[in-house]
């Protein structure tokens, strides 16, 4: 038996996790934690999973070329050099007829690493390549990335905390984070685990009764989604009224809060945002908002962790506008055991060199939740161009982009389109070209994790399967083609690129680090802009006040949007009264690993639905259901529960989706009922509160 460091390198909060893979005959045949990790670095289900990806009866090991209509899912294997002339020769076809910028660049982070990174290649080969479309924005965290720098200036960079700063916390509030089920750092799980075991409150705002909520035995606050910004305005008016502000910190850390406070408690001839108008919209009642306003009010310090959730909504900006208020409020911003309100990926990881990603003089963009719309309006529709190819690598866009139907004809219309994947997925089904990648086992790599202090090294644990290449060897092959293979290899290996990036960190034993597999950063309890905390005035922020910009006259400026924050009313549609959300599976990532048997079987893909809703609408549990609004229709087993908000449907996110010949779901892709619309200012997606109706499969209504 052989043990090897790894991490699986998957688009989530433990994406670098310190992993170990166990080698038996040539095979892995288990990955498990990696003792040096200690008590609290520890991986997740999906990373212990890998070998199930690994040797995957319908893993792709051989290159493929479309065989018939694009999306009849007839391919045929062909050698490595006829796929890789033919899409050479199929892009600088589109390079030369229309220009660089015709090509749309859908990298994503499907495999996250400071070499084998799917979006940082894919954005140097096309950097190289002239420049193509490129895409802005998130859809993990749109929103707060655009909205955070108007609050924080460049400082926003760093407002995280370290998960080890947990157990000075008398109370955390999980508002949106289901921190257990979508993994929100390597650390947090244990650190929260022993939070509560401890007897910290620990509090759940949320729609649904997660595990995270279950596990912890939180004190769960049901709400309606898209409605945090309001219940934080009505604790707001709670800790106001009741004199729980901490009046003097709020003042010397940020400006406008007398102005939020004058339109929270109505001085500003305004509606007072009181408990009783926040139980007409969120639904929780005004004595639960009071008593919860009280008990924040009271803990000290307080960590109020808000999860991406609550921006991934309709005006989903002013939520974390808000979080941030409600800790300076009450003196828990910047504290240890309390936290600035801000994302939690906003703490560097330990130094380590990167792969350089070439600037191009001029590369239209396009945010990433329209890239659809780019593709069938293009310039006729104010984008930059007409796009005529899509090149994709780590991201199944098809599937996880709102509105699948559109995405689809997306597909449909381009001249080409090649991806790089390990499976059959709706994007590859999609694509002319598919190139077949190696598994992350059988890569060597540095982690640098979204959360966390330190890095993690991975061996490759087993040779590639069959014929498929790392996408950096791919990518060096299809440039040389292309002409510019020396200027995106620059004559390195792939080994010679990692000791590079080792060269240049902090690591300074690197034996050491490839042997292990782990470094920790020095300092293991960072806060996140406590010296401004501590000292406003010796330590600005990089903002016009050099404060916490509760108030923004530039945002007003920028977008248009009231200078201070406030909660805006998502549109009624009366044909579609129910709120679909559309949370994290703990099986998979994203949509990896949807398409495999054993994962599937691990827990029965359903939506959730509140049994009373269920039964003004003759729905018993276990029946197959059809939930639908104007872009699509899913058709998915319910499964009846009280651990969801009345009037919240729920499925989770990733399912791959199957059409059937009348352009409906069978297999439940919460993105067929999703859209391209966009939050406004930021333009980021709006995957939860989505207005959706559920019905028996006999009922013809709304069909």
């Amino acid at each position: 038996m052989r043990l090897v460091p790894t991490f699986c390198g998957k688009d989530c909060g433990g994406n670098a996790c310190p992993l170990m893979a166990e080698v038996d005959a040539g095979r892995v045949v288990r990955v498990t934690d990696n003792p040096a990790g200690g008590r609290y670095l520890k991986g997740c289900r999906r990373g212990y999973r890998m070998p199930l990806e690994l040797y995957a009866p319908d893993r792709l090991l051989k290159p493929l070329i479309g065989d018939g209509e694009r999306g009849s899912g007839r391919f045929r294997e062909a050698s490595w050099d006829e796929a890789l002339a033919m899409t050479a020769s199929r892009l600088g076809e589109v390079r030369s007829r229309y220009g660089a910028r015709a090509v749309l660049n859908l990298g994503s982070a499907g495999a996250t690493s400071a070499l084998h990174n799917t979006g940082g290649l894919l954005g140097r080969f096309l950097s190289l390549f002239g420049g193509a479309t490129r895409l802005t924005g998130s859809y993990s965290s749109g929103a707060a990335n655009f909205v955070l720098p108007y609050l924080l200036g460049e400082d926003a960079g760093r407002s995280g905390f370290d998960a080890a700063t947990m157990r000075y916390s008398q109370m955390i509030v999980l508002w949106g984070a289901n921190v257990l089920e979508a993994r929100l750092g390597t650390e947090i799980d244990q650190r929260l685990l022993e939070a509560a075991r401890r007897g910290a409150r620990i509090v759940v705002i949320d729609p649904r009764r997660s595990q995270t909520a279950i596990r912890t035995d939180a004190w769960w606050i049901p709400i309606r989604p898209a409605t945090d910004a309001a219940l934080m305005l009505a604790v707001l008016h709670v800790l106001l009224a009741e004199n729980r502000v901490d009046r003097a910190f709020a003042i010397s850390h940020s400006v406008g809060f007398e102005e939020l406070e004058r339109s929270v408690m109505g001085g500003d001839g305004g509606e007072a945002r009181t408990p009783e108008w926040a139980e007409r919209v969120c639904g929780v009642p005004k004595e639960e908002i009071v008593r919860f306003a009280r008990a924040y009010g009271s803990a000290k310090p307080a960590m109020l962790l808000p999860g991406f959730s609550i921006q991934r909504v309709f005006a989903g900006e002013d939520s974390y506008r808000l979080s941030i208020a409600l800790q300076i409020a009450t003196g828990n911003f910047g504290v240890r055991g309390g936290s600035t309100g801000s994302i939690n990926n906003r703490l560097p990881s330990p130094r380590v060199g990167r792969l350089p990603v070439p600037g191009v003089r001029y590369q239209p963009t396009v945010a990433v939740v329209r890239w659809p719309d780019a593709v069938l309006e293009g310039s006729a529709g104010g984008y930059g161009g007409d796009l005529r190819a899509i090149y994709s690598v780590g991201g199944n866009f098809l599937n996880q982009g709102g509105d699948v139907r559109k995405n689809v004809s997306a597909f449909l219309k381009v001249d080409f389109s090649v991806c790089h994947d390990l499976f059959m997925t709706p994007t590859a089904r999609y694509s002319d070209v598919i190139l077949p990648t190696a598994h992350a086992l059988e890569k060597e790599d540095i982690g640098a994790p979204w959360l966390g202090n330190f890095l993690t090294y991975r061996q490759a644990a087993v040779p590639i399967r069959g014929a498929a290449r790392t996408d950096y060897d791919i990518l060096c092959d299809l440039s040389d083609r292309l002409g510019f293979g020396p200027e995106f290899s620059e004559g390195r290996s792939a080994q010679d690129w990692l000791q590079r990036f080792l060269d240049q960190s902090e690591v300074t034993d690197h034996d050491a680090f490839r042997a292990t597999g782990l470094y920790l950063g020095r300092d293991q309890e960072r806060v996140g802009l406590a010296d401004f905390a501590a000292d406003p005035s010796g330590h600005p922020l990089q903002t016009p006040s050099g404060k916490v910009e509760i108030a923004s006259s530039r945002y007003h400026r920028d977008t248009g949007f009231p200078v201070i924050p406030t909660w805006q009313p998502q549109p009624a549609d009366p044909r579609h009264p129910l709120r679909l959300i559309t949370p994290k599976s703990p099986h998979r990532t994203h949509s990896q690993g949807s398409g495999i048997e054993e994962i599937r079987r691990l827990a029965a893909h359903a939506l959730e639905m509140n049994a009373g809703d269920a039964a003004a609408r003759g729905i018993a549990d276990g029946e197959v259901v059809r939930a639908f609004d104007d872009r699509g229709e899913v058709r998915l087993t319910v499964r009846l529960s009280q651990d969801i908000a009345p009037g919240v449907v729920s499925i989770p996110e990733g399912m791959w989706v199957n059409l059937d010949a009348a352009g409906w779901d069978t297999a439940g892709s919460a993105n067929m009922l999703t859209s391209t619309q966009g939050t406004a200012p930021a333009v980021a997606c709006i995957m939860h509160g989505v207005a959706v109706e559920v019905s028996r499969i006999d009922t013809l209504e709304g069909a």
